[in-house]
């Protein structure tokens, strides 16, 4: 009887576990189909900071942080392909808060298992897998190392400057052996969280810090990954087809409320081409915006350039006029090119201002013929002067005899009602001032960032200089500064009355690795938030159900891509990961209704233009047109932006295929033109015409 109750219970236990739904593939790979080499390398030589530049050779992989050891690899190994990565994370200085990370699949990813099998190779340091990952600073990992530790641990931005946020979940030992695979799996069903190693549970907890995302590897010293596979039930899987099915649909109904990019112009610019080094203004005097690409040649570790070559096109591409000779080859910029498009002498006539070696020189913008020519300052450092942290790391500069300017912006200093006066610097510790007969009006030091924004925040008609992380006075002096609050630079500075009326004026910093500071005009920090490298200041109305302006942060350095907006009074809005490369985030007047988008790229997969929300609101043509750098500007005069796009070949301009349809047409006001850098914070003040 005892052996016919356990025959009748195998029986029907085996039928109930064919009867259970089996969990179907959302993902796997085990490397095959790559070749074997580099894995993950830059199609280009730009810099990702403010171009376009597509990751190669990754088999449906994204590669999340830069800052760490480059060396992911496929090899061929036992008649297949594995993935290994070769570095040791422990030797870069970041080490303590950037990770090598690679993802894939999808946000809408709730509940699944992954499993990987994996060699340790080194357990010098933790290494292992990601899941549930929101991005490059929110996620879970199930890892093991140092030694023979295991662990569950989920990330959460940063505790301070520079240290991480790390939530331990669960902690254990399992002995290692490095010559064979382990399978590393993880099942997750809603705050549930398991974690096996060959079969043998580790980990069983429950957490609901993240309710979903994708999956991905964390490397921190030398790991072989043989394969990976994403698995859910049937019913986890229809749900997350259902969200696709309903997002896929919202962002059609949305794009078909916007106009279409379409081409209006296009561009040869073979020899004389360039990176990001593009200015704009009317050269030739036809009332038309014109164009002048920078080529450059850099030296002292790339901290330094010298412009090697000038080429002025008219609106129609045209060449007006060339100074020096073009070289492919010194297209690429990872800075500023201090030069600029201005009406320097106001007599209505633009010029061409630049800095060559010890010379700032002024050219006839119609010929390019010099004009005058002045020497810069001298070098030496100043009595007195300090050195900020990282003066010796990027740019000391005494390094030649002559001042190597990092840049021009053009201000109005003395109140004469004309953008007359100058401000050129170093990186990052001395800016002088003049007049634009080369009188010096001032000269001060301080922790300078990249480029000044000006704002006449005490409205006695002359403006006051934000550059850094303070806030100088017209003549120069000091009115305030937070080089004692926060650490490396200001990568951007931006001021004024974001809230249009509604409230008190605000100061919005990008503070690279400090993150996001939002003061008042005081100069008092009201928010300070950990966002990671605050990169780029955006200003523009995103969110027309919020009041005011928003204000608008992307991360490069450690996490690249990770766009944050705030309210104008610094409140945390939203924040999404839309690429894992930088951007300048330009704000697009593309409509004409009174809400801007951003432009990410003009790739046609990986770029476009995002709204506040954080959907792809446009996408461009996949026409093979060049997308390694782009320029807003409304070149055909309807108020409109026209998106330009470029690489060292081609200049592609693109303009809406819709008429606007309106009485009032949205035309904001941006910085000028004459003030043009990689670095200026982007802001589009609100302004109408009928």
């Amino acid at each position: 009887m005892r052996n016919l109750l356990f025959v009748c219970f195998t029986i029907l236990a085996a039928s109930l576990l064919s009867a259970a739904p089996a969990d179907t593939l959302l993902f796997h790979t085990d490397f095959s189909t790559l070749s074997p080499g580099k894995f993950a390398q830059w199609a280009s030589p730009a810099f990702p900071e403010y171009h376009h530049v597509p990751m190669e050779f990754m088999d449906s992989w994204e590669l999340v942080n830069n800052r760490t050891p480059d060396e992911w690899y496929v090899f061929e190994h036992e008649g297949g392909k594995v993935l290994d990565y070769m570095g040791y994370n422990s030797t870069v200085w970041t080490k303590d808060y950037i990770y090598p990370i690679i993802v894939t699949g999808d946000l809408l990813w709730e509940d699944y298992a992954l499993e990987v099998d994996i060699t340790p190779l080194s357990t010098k340091d933790m290494s292992g897998i990601v899941f549930r990952y929101r991005d490059g600073r929110h996620y879970y990992v199930f890892a093991f190392g140092p030694g023979d530790t295991l662990s569950l641990r989920y990330r959460d931005g940063e505790k301070d400057f520079r240290r991480d946020g790390w939530k331990i979940l669960g902690t254990g030992t399992m002995e290692l052996d490095l010559t064979r695979p382990r399978t590393f799996r993880v099942e997750t069903k809603g705050d549930r969280i398991r974690c096996y190693v060959d079969g043998v549970k580790k980990f069983d907890v429950n957490d609901s810090r993240y309710s979903g995302g994708k999956v991905g590897l964390i490397p921190q010293a030398p790991v072989r990954y043989h394969n990976v596979t994403v698995t859910a039930t049937a019913d986890a899987k229809k749900k997350f087809e259902r969200a696709a099915t309903a997002r896929q649909a919202e962002l059609d109904s949305l794009r078909r409320t916007n106009p279409r990019p379409v081409l209006w112009k296009r561009i040869r610019t073979s020899e004389f081409g360039v990176a990001r080094a593009m200015r704009l203004g009317d050269l030739d005097g036809d009332k038309r915006t014109d164009f002048l690409l920078v080529q450059n040649i850099a030296f002292l570790g790339r901290n330094y350039n010298r412009i090697s070559c000038m080429t002025a096109l008219d609106a129609d591409g045209r060449v007006l006029w060339q100074t020096g000779t073009p070289d492919p080859d010194h297209a690429w910029v990872t800075y500023d090119v201090a030069v600029q498009i201005h009406d320097f002498d106001g007599d209505g006539e633009a010029e061409v201002v630049y800095a060559d070696e010890r010379w700032i020189k002024i050219l006839n913008g119609k010929t390019g013929e010099l004009e005058q020519q002045h020497l810069v300052p001298e070098s030496r450092i100043l009595p007195g002067e300090t050195s900020w942290d990282e003066y010796d790391h990027y740019y000391r500069r005494d390094h030649l005899h002559y001042l190597n300017v990092d840049c021009f912006s053009f201000c109005d200093l003395r109140g004469t009602g004309k953008p007359l006066d100058f401000i050129i610097k170093d990186r990052h510790t001395r800016l002088w001032a003049f007049d634009n007969q080369f009188n010096l009006l001032w000269t001060n030091s301080a922790n300078l960032g990249h480029y000044p924004y000006f704002y006449d925040y005490d409205r006695d008609g002359r403006d006051e200089v934000f550059l850094g992380y303070t806030l100088f006075d017209h003549d120069g002096t000091i009115i305030w500064s937070l080089d004692d609050k926060l650490q490396e630079h200001a990568d951007g500075i931006v001021a004024g009355d974001f809230s249009l009326g509604q409230g008190p004026e605000r100061v919005f910093i990008t503070a690279s690795d400090d993150g996001v500071a939002v003061a008042d005009i005081d100069g008092k920090i009201l928010l300070h938030d950990r966002v990671g490298h605050a990169q780029t200041p955006s200003i523009g109305q995103f969110r027309p159900d919020i009041p005011g302006l928003e204000m608008c942060n992307i991360n490069f350095w450690g996490e690249p891509g990770l766009i944050t907006l705030y309210s104008a009074q610094g409140e945390k809005i939203i924040d999404f990961e839309p690429i894992h490369q930088g951007s300048p985030i330009l704000p697009v007047n593309w409509r004409g209704d009174g809400t801007e988008l951003i432009l990410l790229s003009t790739n046609p997969i990986s770029g476009g233009m995002v709204d506040g929300w954080g959907r792809r609101a446009v996408m461009f043509p996949d026409d093979g047109h060049p997308d390694l750098a782009c320029l807003v500007h409304d070149l055909t005069g309807d108020a409109r932006d026209e998106i330009i796009t470029w690489d060292p070949e081609w200049i592609y301009i693109y303009t809406q295929s819709d008429a606007f349809d309106g009485d009032s047409l949205y035309a904001p006001v941006r910085p000028p033109a004459y003030n043009e850098s990689n670095y200026r914070p982007e802001v589009s003040w609100p302004a109408w015409v009928k």
